[in-house]
């Protein structure tokens, strides 16, 4: 999918969920508008099905699935996977995401994991998150088993509200992170209030991206066989 005015894909309100979306290349999107990305995702209007039990209507869908896809978010796109508007019950995995990262616009239980995120920050340091994980996340959210490569800043995480206390902070572990040549890792969280930089070892004494290593930034083809590998799902 390349060469369109907005989205390539547009999940609008996802009713019932059970959405699988996979096996895709997309690029050159978002060539006309913006703020979002080449796959969009909205869950403005709650349904009440049967979706989960048969004859027991509920709020709770089905989940749905984008994995091993290929996706850049060129030209005027700001996340690769855009989950937006409250969304809810999605998985991502297996995916190579060049240029943005993790985007949660409130909503709740989305999982991410496995995935490839390759210079989320390289052209968008005043919009879009610029990190490999931001937004305004919900309860129920995890960001576990990634690489995510940064290309200018060493800042991982750009969460709205982030507190160490909170509740509905996402679950972070076991992810690979890489940052530029001579440059320290920060992580940026509020501690009893006040908003604090931290390194990985203060940040993971809070339970935090338990099993996460910083590594400097590997060269492109290094990330290239990366995402071939993964996509092959031989890694």
């Amino acid at each position: 999918m390349l060469n369109m005015p907005r989205a390539a894909i547009n999940v609008n309100d996802g009713f019932y969920g059970n959405h699988t979306i996979s096996s895709n290349v997309i690029f050159n999107t978002v060539r006309e508008t913006r703020d979002h990305g080449p796959i969009n995702t909205w869950d403005r209007q709650p349904f009440l099905t049967d979706a989960v039990q048969f004859g027991l209507p509920s709020l709770w869908q089905h989940m749905s699935y984008i994995h091993h896809n290929t996706i850049i978010g060129n030209y005027r796109s700001v996340w690769p996977i855009d989950h937006d508007d409250g969304s809810c019950f999605y998985e991502d995995s297996y995916n190579f995401l060049v240029y943005g990262g993790k985007k949660n616009y409130l909503g709740h239980s989305k999982t991410d994991h496995h995935e490839i995120y390759v210079y989320p920050d390289v052209y968008k340091p005043g919009f879009g998150n610029g990190n490999c994980v931001g937004g305004s996340t919900g309860w129920n959210e995890s960001w576990t088993q990634n690489i995510c490569v940064l290309y200018q800043t060493s800042v991982p995480y750009s969460i709205g509200n982030c507190d160490v206390a909170s509740l509905v902070l996402p679950y972070f572990a076991n992810n690979s992170i890489y940052i530029p040549s001579g440059k320290q890792v920060v992580f940026i969280c509020n501690v009893n209030g006040t908003s604090t930089r931290m390194t990985l070892e203060q940040w993971q004494s809070y339970g935090l991206d338990v099993g996460t290593i910083v590594k400097m930034a590997p060269d492109t083809q290094t990330i290239i066989e990366w995402g071939r590998k993964m996509l092959q799902g031989t890694m």
